[in-house]
């Protein structure tokens, strides 16, 4: 199972988006989009409307309050957190490591997560993907790298 997740969004429009994209790839492999610590008008609203996208679909959707959480319950062999200043790994290493739970979080642009946060994760990033790029471009990339792209 691949759990992907969106870290701290304080945006109703940008938490429906991801989940829509996640699901979007889902026919490739088991993907669950996951929402850690969201804020504001984010955890308030764009729950709810994910949560509503997600019934509709027949889909799972999970959040969580803190990145901690999310390692604890999910339980992952492989847990990593989307960073420009990241390992550069190539899409066919972050396939080869789906044989069990894989958790990919990316940051949603507008909060950052300490390092006592990012404790159990290892910050990664595609190689040959520009850096900088908004959260749900990240998602789109990397999502048609590691599942679709054949190398």
């Amino acid at each position: 199972m691949v759990y992907v997740g969106l870290y701290s969004p304080t945006s109703v429009q940008r938490v429906v988006d991801f989940v829509k994209t996640v699901y979007a790839f889902s026919q490739k492999a088991q993907v669950v989009p996951v929402i850690v610590k969201p804020i504001g008008a984010a955890a308030q609203i764009g729950i709810p409307e994910a949560f509503k996208v997600s019934v509709k679909l027949n889909k799972p959707f999970m959040v969580f309050p803190e990145l901690g959480d999310a390692l604890e319950l999910l339980r992952p062999s492989e847990a990593y957190f989307y960073s420009d200043e990241g390992a550069e790994l190539e899409a066919i290493q972050i396939r080869q490591a789906q044989n069990g739970n894989l958790l990919i979080v990316f940051p949603s642009g507008e909060s950052e997560p300490s390092k006592k946060e990012l404790t159990g994760l290892k910050l990664v990033r595609l190689k040959d993907v520009p850096s900088q790029l908004p959260a749900l471009a990240l998602l789109s990339i990397f999502m048609y790298k590691v599942f679709y792209q054949v190398t």
